[in-house]
């Protein structure tokens, strides 16, 4: 039997957000190190643009402990440098937001889509 080519998939979730999303940006802060030779080293930040949806949760979706009020959905195409962990931070319009978890959709290995619980912080 022959395999599934998940990448059409994902170029499929790709074209959607596209059309349907918006432009965003993913920030991650990584503490800096310490080299014995020069002392602390600065911390890096990395940045991704990518292409973004934001959904509101319905309320039956909403438990108060993963999701809370005014937490949002953000689906987030397969397209970014790297991918959203929780404490990242997601800059879409004039919203910025806060990764809080991400399940990947990738089955075979292969990324389809992101989808995240953003709040903000």
């Amino acid at each position: 039997m022959a395999k599934f080519d998940y990448s059409r998939p994902a170029a499929t979730a790709k074209r959607l957000l596209d059309r349907f999303g918006q432009a965003g940006a993913i920030s991650r802060s990584t503490p800096g190190g310490y080299d014995p030779e020069t002392g602390p080293t600065d911390p890096v930040e990395l940045q991704s643009p990518c292409t973004v949806a934001l959904l509101e949760f319905d309320n039956s979706q909403i438990d108060g402990e993963l999701v809370k009020i005014g937490d949002r959905r953000a689906l987030i195409a397969p397209d970014a440098t790297f991918e959203p962990d929780a404490g990242d931070v997601l800059a879409v319009a004039s919203e910025v937001v806060q990764v809080v978890r991400n399940r990947p959709l990738k089955p075979a290995g292969v990324i389809v889509l992101h989808d995240c619980i953003v709040r903000v912080s």
